[in-house]
């Protein structure tokens, strides 16, 4: 494909998934009243307690994968991967833990599948999958992807 072709569609892109990338983060962050840092460190938990699973083993399921196959993740592990302080992570992890967000366990913290399938998180999961297929129309639309990939 021609540069100049790439540069623009590089340009729409970055356009249309910075559109969607800040749509989620303030869906993320009002499961957080409205508090960013704590919504990222939160989805970083979610992620890394179920980054070994495979998504389509749950298609179809009503529910999030159990608890015994989560894999907490340390404070210290979620402060490195997202390059933020360990004091600051661990402040943010105990708050969490205390309003119930998540849990501390042997080897580190876990959101458990009863606070993903709480009434506030399935909504704001139904609201996120309406930004994915916006995202994806749009995409298609400016010619990113093409049907069928």
């Amino acid at each position: 494909m021609d540069m100049a072709v790439e540069q623009d569609l590089s340009r729409v892109a970055t356009r249309l998934s910075s559109d969607y990338f800040f749509r989620a983060l303030g869906l993320i962050s009002s499961l957080h009243g409205g508090d960013i840092t704590a919504a990222i460190i939160w989805q970083a938990i979610v992620t890394a307690n179920t980054a070994h699973l495979d998504a389509g083993d749950y298609r179809g399921s009503e529910a999030s994968p159990p608890d015994d196959l989560r894999r907490p993740v340390s404070v210290l592990s979620l402060s490195q991967s997202l390059g933020m302080p360990f004091e600051t992570t661990r402040r943010y992890v105990n708050r969490m833990i205390a309003a119930g967000r998540c849990e501390r366990v042997r080897g580190g913290v876990v959101v458990p599948a009863s606070v993903l399938n709480d009434e506030r998180t399935q909504a704001a999961r139904l609201e996120n999958l309406g930004y994915l297929r916006r995202l994806g129309r749009e995409m298609l639309r400016a010619g990113i992807i093409k049907p069928g990939c």
